[in-house]
């Protein structure tokens, strides 16, 4: 077995160890703090169409706790969590005659659906949203008045629009044309990954398929099976409200694998391996191993961070964090280290080799520095309610545009011989 081999089996041991138990829209649990407030849930409705449906169960001895449903504006969810506000402060920024405060009462069974028997309270209803916009929502329990905390078991099951409406019954708003636009990328990846091993073929009859081209086709099955395996977990996930979480982190760790074996090959190719050499130097071979290492270690990192860090109670993107800006970083250095590795390969001269690291050099900068612009623009200017759909979206695009440009650079130099 060879050392990539182990090291990719290693990698999905680890993801498999990480990965979260649900992120579902099925919710189920028990809460039991100390604390006379707590999160539990979040989920962005659909405007009009946004359906909530829950069952709580709790000893008479913790009543009445309350169901809080807060809202995404800055007067609501930002306003209280993670703030030094007092219970009845954090309940009292809700607006009024909203129906944001539901009393788990017996007392109210036409408000709250609750009944008692046997001193367990038992809760069975469900809520609409309506609201301007899509917006996330976010679920607490409260009870200002306790003295022994909070306890409870809850089942959860958030909707948008009716349940024969595939694409969207069971899907956060923010998730809408995600699995659309990954059927969508798979099918152009299936296309692309024929061309290229048709392309290889012929390469391979004129001893012309080299290491770099080689490392290419490895990256775009990895992206293809990671798309498919991601398109396969949504799809799932379309038909139960439950998925395979565990399928959609695999996907996305051979994503991150396609891109990390992409990088590499885009490294070799600026110093001029298979193009102006048969070999690196020593020393540059130990640094780009250093480099690749640490870009690994980053998204194995950023693995943990989501799985064992992130916290649901804000609507953050993965890149909204310390690791995630270090990949970035890392991106931005690698494109400085490519662009220098590409000048001093033409100062040493690339004979009739310029034309294409003409080419390259564009093209590779290209790549390099959208994800980093991604990143920011994400962070900066993409409503949260969208985001998860537009990462999506723009993260594909790049990958498909640098792997279409590669290829088709390829193409055009295919009459070079290539050593």
């Amino acid at each position: 077995m060879s050392v990539v081999t182990k090291q990719v089996i290693a990698a999905i041991t680890l993801i498999v160890l990480m990965s979260r138990i649900g992120q579902t829209k099925y919710i189920e649990g028990e809460l039991n703090s100390l604390e006379d407030w707590a999160f539990i849930a979040r989920f962005c409705f659909l405007s009009e169409e946004g359906r909530f449906q829950y069952t709580i169960t709790y000893d008479r001895l913790f009543a009445v706790q309350n169901l809080l449903l807060y809202y995404d504006t800055d007067t609501q969810w930002p306003a209280v969590y993670k703030t030094n506000k007092t219970c009845r402060e954090k309940e009292a920024v809700m607006a009024a005659g909203q129906n944001q405060v539901i009393s788990l009462s017996a007392k109210t069974p036409f408000l709250s659906g609750c009944s008692e028997e046997d001193d367990v309270i038992t809760c069975v209803n469900d809520r609409r949203f309506r609201s301007a916009r899509e917006r996330w929502w976010f679920l607490a329990i409260s009870n200002c008045n306790t003295t022994k905390g909070l306890n409870l078991q809850y089942k959860f099951h958030m909707t948008n629009g009716p349940p024969e409406d595939y694409w969207r019954h069971h899907f956060s708003a923010d998730e809408f044309y995600i699995l659309p636009l990954l059927i969508t990328f798979l099918f152009i990846y299936v296309v692309l990954l024929f061309a290229v091993l048709i392309f290889a073929v012929e390469l391979r009859s004129r001893q012309l398929l080299h290491t770099t081209y080689r490392q290419f086709i490895v990256s775009v099955m990895l992206q293809t099976l990671g798309i498919g395996t991601q398109g396969f977990s949504y799809a799932r996930y379309a038909g139960d409200g439950i998925g395979s979480p565990l399928l959609k982190d695999i996907g996305r760790f051979l994503e991150a694998a396609s891109e990390n074996i992409f990088l590499l090959m885009l490294m070799l190719l600026a110093q001029g391996y298979t193009v102006t050499k048969g070999r690196l130097k020593l020393s540059a071979a130990v640094r780009l191993t250093i480099f690749m290492c640490l870009y690994s270690a980053g998204q194995i990192a950023l693995f943990a961070w989501e799985n064992q860090l992130f916290d649901p109670g804000e609507v953050l993107y993965l890149y909204e964090s310390p690791v995630g800006h270090g990949l970035a970083s890392l991106r931005i250095i690698a494109w400085a280290r490519a662009l220098l590795s590409t000048a001093q390969t033409l100062a040493k001269g690339a004979g009739s080799k310029v034309r294409f690291y003409k080419r390259f050099a564009t093209l590779a900068a290209l790549w390099f520095i959208s994800g980093p612009i991604l990143v920011l623009v994400s962070s900066l200017w993409v409503d949260k309610w969208v985001r998860e759909t537009v990462w999506c979206g723009a993260s594909h695009t790049i990958a498909l545009a640098g792997h279409i440009a590669f290829c088709v650079s390829r193409l055009t130099s295919s009459k070079t011989r290539l050593t």
